[in-house]
């Protein structure tokens, strides 16, 4: 199996953390397996919500 090496040095660093990541995995995930576009939508939006209180929390206390 190849290394993932990337182009440029400053990809080295995560854009997101990794609990940011896990939350946007667990919405698609919920979402794909909502029982209407409606629900998932809902789930979907309460991801984008969860994720905005964290970042504006976190430029709160810097």
């Amino acid at each position: 199996m190849r290394a993932n090496i990337p182009a440029r040095p400053e990809q080295n660093s995560l854009l997101a953390p990794i609990f940011y990541i896990d939350i946007i995995n667990g919405a698609l995930r919920n979402a794909a397996l909502a029982p209407s576009d409606v629900a998932a939508l809902d789930i979907a939006g309460d991801a984008l919500r969860l994720l905005v209180d964290i970042a504006r929390a976190e430029v709160r206390h810097g």
